[in-house]
């Protein structure tokens, strides 16, 4: 229920940011984006009622849509629009948001424990000022189109669409590696909540020592190849699910980790360069609004798998519940045609 009363301010903050991306252009989305929450930390470091951290966390949630709107639009912008230029931007762009995983909570816990969270909001403030300038050395030519042709809502196109789906499903399915994973490990292997925190951070851990290298792989294959890699991504990534309670062990969550972190590094660049080709070639004059679309089907899947899942684990047991989930994600990931086309003629 906690969960699903976001799904209206999901929709609207990722409407919102497509919008500015395209009327605003990227890079100035990202430097209004890093602004914004950095003076929104920075009040919190004074703001400390509930209902305050509330409205903070609310606003703070519309400003990360309009980073990773933002931010995934850029990243396709700096690229060339081949497919295999695109897998390598974009693994580079997953491998640095893993890396930001992995050291955030590290930093972030001996801060907390030796100066408090305020602090950490403070330093966040600070982070975010620091990289303003970075941003805006980003040499993204603006598309003047754009501005002559602002709308708020698109049109998607049939293959906008399927990318969509296909960016739903693949949340909906990986998403389970914190809330899932971790209720299944506390309540049934009786496996302590530190434990677990490590476990999801290997996933990241592997993410950011493994995405980049990977991409570059994935870049030098034929296209043909590269579809065949796809499928596997999508069985591994759909069926680590079943390694959890088979074995039922410590062995089992490793292989699970493991497992959906591979198809992660496989699927989520070819997923986002195939976003990025239809964004830029069915709708050149709101990419922003696009590429938000794909990112706002993203975040509902995370969302909304959330909630289903919970009320699976309330009907059924485990089992049962990580079944439907792997099948849910071996039919939706596998046998989508956008993707197929995509990788087989470069663009539809």
């Amino acid at each position: 229920m906690f969960y699903s009363l976001g799904y209206p301010i999901l929709v609207i903050s990722y409407i919102l940011a497509g919008h500015l991306t395209d009327s605003s252009g990227s890079r100035n989305t990202i430097i209004i984006s890093l602004f914004s929450t950095s003076t929104v930390l920075f009040l919190g470091f004074f703001l400390t009622s509930g209902i305050e951290g509330i409205i903070i966390l609310s606003i703070q949630a519309f400003l990360n849509s309009l980073y990773v709107t933002s931010s995934s639009t850029a990243t396709g912008a700096l690229s060339s629009r081949s497919v295999k230029d695109l897998l390598l931007s974009f693994s580079r762009f997953r491998a640095g948001i893993n890396l930001g995983w992995v050291i955030g909570p590290i930093l972030g816990g001996l801060l907390y424990y030796y100066v408090g969270w305020e602090y950490i909001l403070l330093l966040g403030s600070l982070g975010n000022l620091i990289s303003i300038p970075i941003a805006y050395k980003l040499n993204i030519k603006r598309n003047t189109n754009n501005s002559l042709h602002r709308k708020y809502f698109i049109k998607p196109s049939k293959y906008l669409m399927e990318i969509i789906i296909v960016q739903f499903i693949f949340a909906f399915v990986g998403s389970q590696v914190l809330f899932g994973f971790t209720v299944y490990s506390t309540n049934i292997l009786k496996i302590s909540s530190l434990l677990i925190g490590y476990f999801i951070s290997l996933n990241s851990v592997i993410t950011a020592l493994f995405q980049e290298p990977i991409g570059r792989y994935m870049a030098k294959l034929n296209l043909s190849h590269l579809n065949y890699l796809y499928m596997l991504g999508s069985f591994a990534f759909s069926m680590s699910y079943l390694s959890i309670f088979y074995p039922g062990n410590i062995v089992g969550l490793t292989i699970f980790i493991i497992f959906i972190s591979l198809g992660e590094i496989i699927l989520n660049p070819i997923i986002l360069s195939v976003s990025y080709i239809i964004s830029f070639k069915y709708h050149s004059k709101e990419i922003g609004m696009a590429m938000g679309s794909t990112r706002m089907a993203e975040g509902l899947g995370r969302a909304f798998s959330t909630s289903f899942t919970a009320y699976l684990f309330f009907i059924h047991d485990y089992e049962i519940s990580f079944t439907l989930l792997s099948l849910v994600g071996v039919i939706g990931l596998i046998i989508n045609r956008v993707i197929y086309n995509s990788l087989k003629n470069e663009v539809i």
